[in-house]
């Protein structure tokens, strides 16, 4: 199912490692600290758990992590204004390759 996560987070650091780790679980970056992409269950929870410790160790009383579960239709009637390159079929995880 696809999952949307974003994070507010203080030191530079910690921001770049949760970054490179969501990028890492196949998410896409669709704003600097927004991420849309599908993941499987087991995957997401692994991911989860790491974010979550990291925020917990290392994070600022005010850093924040989100994580919510996106249906299809709620990508399909996204809007976008201005530059993105978003795929919205293979972010529903629509998408399929036909190999010959």
């Amino acid at each position: 199912m696809p999952h949307l996560i974003c994070y507010d987070i203080s030191r530079n650091s910690l921001r770049a490692r949760l970054s490179r780790t969501i990028l890492d679980y196949g998410l896409d970056r669709i704003n600097k600290s927004v991420y849309l992409g599908t993941i499987k269950e087991a995957a997401l929870k692994e991911l989860e758990g790491k974010l979550a410790t990291w925020i917990k160790e290392k994070g600022e009383p005010d850093d924040s992590l989100i994580i919510l579960p996106v249906h299809g239709y709620q990508i399909q009637n996204m809007r976008v204004y201005g530059k993105n390159d978003l795929d919205k079929e293979a972010l529903k995880g629509d998408k399929t390759t036909l190999i010959l």
